[in-house]
């Protein structure tokens, strides 16, 4: 089962972004089947209930929030996704807090990349921007780095690839939102970016059915 609804939800991200010129609402409804089944791999699994388990399901949910908050296309619906999705990023974070003890050295390491490239993306970003989405982009791109520093401070106690994995895949994912909503609007951006964010998203729940 984990295998199928793993499937449909990369394939259903690439079909999704396939249909974008065709039919929106087509587009939109595979999306969110895709959605959908990555929420499943967690709910038709039996994972161990704990802090990792329940703040990884949240994120989940709030990722699908987000996922039909972006399916449409104007700002209102992109500050409200960005809100969902920081607010996924922040619940993820706190699932890494929640498996295991910090490793500084990989805290730290990672940190001082992750700082580089925020500052390199914000700096891109920034002409493109918005005034009154600034801001809320700025603490985005601060909230999904401090999650993928999260990501990597795992692996010193309990190592596990697919959580820094995913963590990465998320953020380039994210990237290539940005770049479709603010610098150039091309259906190659959610072709590209669609399946890397699903299959982010699967490793997040497959860590969580087979820790």
């Amino acid at each position: 089962m984990t295998i199928l609804l793993a499937t449909i939800a990369i394939g259903g991200g690439l079909a999704s972004a396939l249909l974008t010129q065709r039919s929106a609402l087509g587009s939109r409804l595979v999306k969110m089947l895709a959605s959908s089944a990555m929420v499943a791999i967690v709910a038709t699994g039996d994972p161990v209930l704990g802090g990792y388990t329940i703040f990884i399901t949240a994120g989940l949910v709030a990722s699908w929030f987000g996922d039909l908050a972006l399916s449409f296309k104007n700002q209102q619906a992109f500050l409200v996704g960005l809100i969902s999705f920081a607010l996924a990023h922040a619940l993820y974070t706190a699932a890494f807090f929640a498996r295991s003890q910090m490793d500084l050295v990989s805290i730290a390491v990672s940190g001082v990349i992750m700082a580089i490239t925020a500052a390199a993306i914000l700096r891109w970003l920034s002409p493109h921007v918005p005034h009154r989405l600034q801001t809320p982009v700025a603490l985005y791109v601060g909230i999904i780095s401090v999650m993928v520093v999260a990501s990597f401070g795992t692996s010193g106690a309990l190592a596990d690839p697919r959580i820094p994995s995913a963590a990465v895949l998320f953020a380039i994912s994210d990237v290539l939102v940005a770049r479709q909503q603010f610098v150039i609007p091309d259906v190659a951006n959610r072709i590209l970016g669609l399946p890397i964010y699903y299959a982010a998203q699967v490793l997040f729940a497959i860590t969580v059915v087979f820790p």
